[in-house]
């Protein structure tokens, strides 16, 4: 199955050598390719390379590792990892998706509750999921103000 990522995308995990599964608001998929593939796919998709993406992301907030990208400007998605995508097989979560997250007690993990209600345990430190959260936010701010100031 060929993915691209969209408005109702949650999150992309790793499942396996090559496989991934994509969380969506309604259904899950089981895709035979990468997380880092469906990025990066999802990115040329919308009219960029990921290498751009990681670029203009490098300009806009100056964040150099596990940065959080713009898959589609016209509809602001933004996803993050929470590992180093070089690993080619980090977890990404969608940060337009994300209501709330906490940390998990006596262990190094953060649930994440989705808008639609799913939650979802990985296992990333409370503080260091909300660093990915603060620079996607950040990303996100500068990409709405550009988009108000350009009409």
């Amino acid at each position: 199955m060929d993915y691209k990522i969209n408005n109702k995308t949650l999150a992309i995990i790793p499942s396996g050598e090559h496989k991934s599964k994509v969380l969506e608001k309604r259904k899950n998929y089981e895709v035979d390719t990468t997380t880092f593939k469906v990025i990066e796919e999802s990115c040329e998709y919308f009219g960029s390379s990921y290498n751009s993406r990681v670029k203009s992301s490098f300009n806009y907030i100056k964040s150099k590792y596990k940065s959080p990208i713009i898959i589609a400007e016209i509809s602001r998605i933004i996803f993050f990892p929470t590992s180093s995508p070089t690993k080619k097989n980090s977890l990404w979560l969608s940060y337009n998706n994300i209501r709330e997250y906490y940390p998990v007690k006596n262990k190094r993990h953060t649930v994440v509750k989705f808008k639609n209600g799913y939650k979802l345990e990985i296992d990333m430190s409370f503080y260091s999921f909300n660093q990915q959260y603060l620079k996607a936010s950040r990303l996100s701010a500068i990409l709405s103000e550009r988009i108000i100031k350009n009409g």
